[in-house]
């Protein structure tokens, strides 16, 4: 077993680390010096806590505390740290003989990040000491992660895709206020189009941004209503039927859904299915089929959407997230990279999941929504 904890260590530690120990026992000081030395790290020492922070200066890697302690004992060294800027995030461990829960939860309220209790093994004292490390690279990646994430929000082209519309209507107002008995009925009836073309555009992409951020805050707050349900089936295939009808590929859909009750919000259903199929639409070309499915199996209810377009690579697949766009040099039109997003959120606030896989069939994606079945 000491085998085994000291390679996981081996395996977690950096190569060297400056330790700083706050001890006034000389045993332990130097006991615990001996056993971080041995371990390739380099150790400064204090005999007590107001020399201890004068050490801290230095900016050690770790900081191993004794509590009692002469002067000032370990809390007063760890809230003196914590209020200095560029020492109050350096990891903080207590060595302490006392194993009062009162005692460890004052330590952790001032913002300690582990307690080591005495006596302790070489190997406790170096996991312990990796653990801490693992634990602040573990929230450092997490936070890189959420950074990026909402980057990628502020730097999305909303402007642009959200004014593309607006500016041809707004285009076509200025022209008939400047002539406006120069244009002829013809021109007004193709104007009239081009505008109501334009604001449909501008409507869809406010509402998915209106839908991506409504299913953000339920993901925060709180799933869906748990006792939502809908009878699939009729009203998979009437959203579907419409959104084909829109793309002009009615002649390309193969539809076929049977009828069950399924623990869904009945709005996000539609937004889920309509979601996948306009981009089935969008991303295969015209005579080229496109199947939704519908069955109950396995006490979920699936439905699957297969394209025989130019697909998504396993790496695209797996990085589904809001505001991710691929393939923009393939496509012309990319609208705001929301719709697989919302998709996932839709499934996975009503208890279900999304699936993204290669057509087993030829070229092509086939996208599949497990929802549960209801009663």
């Amino acid at each position: 077993m000491t085998h085994t904890v000291t390679t996981m260590v081996e395996k977690a530690r950096p190569a060297q680390l400056r330790i700083l120990v706050i001890e006034d026992d000389p045993r332990w000081r130097t006991l615990v010096e001996l056993q971080l030395q041995a371990a390739g790290h380099t150790v400064l020492t204090a005999a007590d806590g107001l020399a201890g922070l004068a050490l801290a200066a230095e900016k050690p890697d770790v900081i191993l505390c004794d509590v009692e302690m002469p002067r000032l004992n370990g809390y007063g060294v760890l809230e003196a740290l914590r209020q200095q800027p560029g020492l109050g995030d350096i990891p903080f461990i207590f060595l302490t003989g006392r194993t009062a829960r009162a005692e460890q939860r004052k330590g952790m309220v001032l913002g300690a990040d582990d307690y080591i209790t005495k006596p302790f093994q070489p190997e406790e004292l170096l996991a312990g000491i990796a653990g801490v490390l693992a634990k602040r690279e573990s929230t450092a990646q997490r936070l890189r992660h959420y950074t990026e994430e909402h980057q990628r929000e502020i730097t999305a082209p909303w402007a642009h895709e959200l004014l593309t519309p607006l500016n041809g209507i707004l285009g076509i107002a200025a022209l008939l206020e400047s002539e406006p008995g120069a244009v002829s009925h013809a021109e007004l009836r193709e104007m009239a189009r081009s505008i109501q073309i334009s604001a449909r555009r501008q409507q869809a992409l406010a509402r998915k941004l209106v839908q991506h951020f409504q299913l953000e805050q339920f993901r925060v707050n709180g799933w869906l209503d748990p006792t939502a349900a809908v009878e699939a089936g009729a009203g998979i295939e009437d959203e579907v039927l419409g959104v084909a009808e829109q793309a002009g590929r009615s002649v390309d859909l193969r539809l076929q859904c049977g009828t069950a009750v399924v623990r869904v919000n009945p709005a996000w259903l539609r937004t889920a299915v309509a979601e996948l199929a306009e981009n089935a639409f969008k991303f295969s070309a015209a005579g080229q089929p496109v199947v939704v499915l519908g069955r109950a199996e396995d006490g979920l209810y699936r439905i699957t959407v297969t394209d025989r377009g130019p697909g998504m690579t396993a790496e695209e697949r797996s990085q589904i997230a809001a505001f991710r766009q691929f393939g923009r040099a393939r496509h012309e039109q990319q609208g705001l990279g929301l719709g697989l997003a919302i998709v996932r959120n839709i499934a996975l606030l009503h208890r279900g999941s999304l699936a993204l896989e290669a057509n087993p069939d030829g070229p092509g994606l086939r996208a599949t929504i497990d929802l549960p079945l209801g009663d």
